[in-house]
C-alpha cells in the first residue's frame, strides 16, 4: 500500500509539472505561429496599385484576416490552458474537467504529425538554426503532453485499484 502511495505521489507531481508545462508551451505555439505568419506574410502582401475604394476593401479584408488569425491564436492558447490547468488541478486533487485528457491526446497526436513538417524546413540551410531550435521546443512540447497523458492514465489505474480494495 505504501508503494502505491509513493507511485501515486510521483505521478501526481509529474502530472502537475506537465500540466503547467503545457500551459507555458501554449504561449510558445502562439509565438511560433505569429513568427511564421510575419515571415511568410511579409513576402505576400503587396498594396501597390490600389487606391480609393479598392484600398478600403483591401484594408477591410486585411483587418478581417488579422482578426481571424488572432482568434486562432486565442483558441490555440486557450486549449493549452484548458489542458494544462485542468491537469494541474487533477494532480492536486481539486475539481477539474475530465475532457482535458482527451484534448491532450488529440493535441499530442496533432503535434506528432506536425513534427513531420520539419523535414521540409531542414532543406533550407539559411534558417537551419531557427528550425533546429523550433524542433527542440516542439519535441519538448510533445514530451510534456505525453507526460500529461501517461501520468493521467497511471493515476486513474492506481485510483481504480484502490477503490476495488
Amino acid at each position: 500500500m505504501d508503494k502505491d502511495k509513493v507511485k501515486l505521489r510521483r505521478y501526481e507531481d509529474d502530472l502537475n509539472v506537465g500540466g503547467l508545462g503545457v500551459a507555458i508551451l501554449g504561449a510558445w505555439d502562439v509565438l511560433k505561429v505569429i513568427m511564421h505568419v510575419m515571415i511568410e506574410g511579409k513576402n505576400e502582401i503587396n498594396l501597390e496599385g490600389f487606391a480609393g475604394e479598392d484600398m478600403a476593401i483591401v484594408v477591410g479584408v486585411l483587418i478581417a484576416i488579422i482578426a481571424a488569425i488572432l482568434l486562432i491564436f486565442l483558441l490555440i492558447f486557450k486549449l493549452h490552458l484548458y489542458i494544462g490547468l485542468n491537469a494541474s488541478k487533477a494532480a492536486r486533487g481539486e475539481k477539474y474537467k475530465k475532457g482535458y485528457y482527451k484534448a491532450a491526446i488529440i493535441l499530442l497526436v496533432l503535434s506528432v504529425i506536425g513534427m513531420f513538417a520539419y523535414i521540409y524546413e531542414l532543406k533550407d540551410p539559411k534558417n537551419i538554426e531557427t528550425t533546429i531550435a523550433s524542433f527542440i521546443v516542439d519535441l519538448t512540447s510533445v514530451y510534456v503532453l505525453w507526460l500529461v497523458v501517461s501520468n493521467t492514465r497511471k493515476i486513474r489505474q492506481i485510483n481504480s485499484l484502490r477503490e476495488q480494495e
